[in-house]
């Protein structure tokens, strides 16, 4: 058998060669680029229709269509050992990851020993690939479950840490060592409950363990006292060294100042998506850090099921992975605003429709690591 990756946004897997394309006959699921598998070519004979050209047939029985796939037999690249003896395995790349030369920045670091606290909806229970501290987390309520039953959550700890043990996902810092603060069963906070933020971040400033604090959510917030009180948060997980990330949130035009929070407040790296017109706009005022790929980005879900979401909150999980590691090129001596700057400084300026907006760059990225 030979290494097979698919190399098309998604191919179907069926049970059996259909006789035309497109077709809906034996289709058992999908995989989406990036997914390996070992098959073999089926031979010519056994192809109902020669213009459906190659198919290839995996040890399980499923077959794919060779268009959107490529064999690559010792050239994917497999493995990068790291030292705690771990293997992260590749495979699962996806285009958000060339355009940031993940794959090569992975060589000096993949987030071992740094603490990645994802302030969210929780996560998916029985999943390899998400690998928590289960000593250590917290719940808005002692009565809640840390499960995740809305899937948001989970999609954003799998791009911050997913090991990619089931060859589909990898997140941007998968020897990170995740921790879970569950704020929601839902997808939003009624401004009320906005308190929630505050009492999360103050937990995560406890933990001397805990490096990063994402937070891929956005409210809009009136009362001045709640504001208050999550601003202090802020301020108190800056003065015990942790590194506070937010999402900007997702406006409904373009150039929206809003402003949404926590990432309004002082302290905090703001992180946006780049603009595609009429899918995504971030929020964009002073708090604004630097922004990424935002568009169509799989990870898990519930049940296991990779699925593609789009939205500042991928932005900022992504982000939060590449904090650690710059955290651990600098062997842990750092501070806060340090990394903000850092950032910064391998950002572009970019113009859309008239307004600068600074874009973090792959390019610079790299060279920050292999310095």
């Amino acid at each position: 058998m030979a290494k097979i990756i698919v190399t098309a946004a998604k191919i179907n897997v069926r049970s059996r060669v259909p006789d035309r394309l497109p077709s809906p006959a034996g289709i058992t699921g999908t995989v989406v680029k990036g997914y390996t598998f070992d098959g073999t070519e089926v031979p010519a004979d056994e192809v109902p229709n020669p213009d459906l050209g190659k198919w290839y047939r995996d040890g399980n029985g499923h077959f794919y269509w060779g268009g959107g796939v490529m064999e690559v037999g010792d050239n994917v690249p497999a493995a990068i050992a790291v030292n705690t003896g771990d293997v992260v395995d590749d495979s699962g790349i996806q285009q958000w990851m060339t355009d940031l030369q993940l794959t090569e920045i992975w060589k000096h670091a993949t987030g071992k020993g740094v603490g990645i606290a994802v302030v969210d909806t929780g996560i998916s229970a029985n999943n390899p690939d998400l690998v928590y501290n289960k000593n250590s987390f917290y719940v808005f309520d002692t009565s809640v479950s840390l499960l995740d039953t809305n899937g948001h959550g989970t999609h954003c700890a799998g791009l911050i840490s997913a090991r990619n043990k089931n060859g589909n996902v990898i997140g941007a810092a998968p020897n990170c060592n995740l921790y879970v603060c569950k704020i929601s069963e839902e997808g939003s906070l009624p401004e009320p409950e906005t308190i929630r933020y505050a009492a999360a971040i103050d937990w995560c400033a406890t933990q001397k363990n805990i490096h990063v604090i994402s937070i891929s959510w956005a409210s809009f917030i009136n009362d001045e006292g709640i504001i208050s009180k999550i601003q202090a948060s802020v301020n108190n997980a800056i003065k015990n060294n942790k590194v506070v990330v937010c999402a900007m949130g997702d406006a409904s035009q373009f150039n929206d100042p809003g402003p949404l929070y926590p990432s309004a407040l002082s302290n905090t790296i703001g992180i946006g998506s780049i603009p595609v017109e009429n899918v995504i706009y971030p929020y964009i005022n002073n708090s604004l850090t630097t922004i990424i790929q935002g568009v169509d980005i799989p990870s898990y879900g519930l049940d296991n099921q990779i699925v593609k979401m789009t939205g500042t909150s991928q932005s900022n999980a992504i982000l939060a992975g590449i904090i650690s590691l710059i955290i651990e090129k600098k062997k842990f001596v750092y501070s806060p605003s340090e990394i903000k700057n850092i950032l910064k400084s391998l950002s572009d300026i970019q113009t859309f429709e008239g307004i600068e907006i600074p874009v973090l760059n792959g390019n610079l990225l790299l060279k920050y690591f292999q310095s």
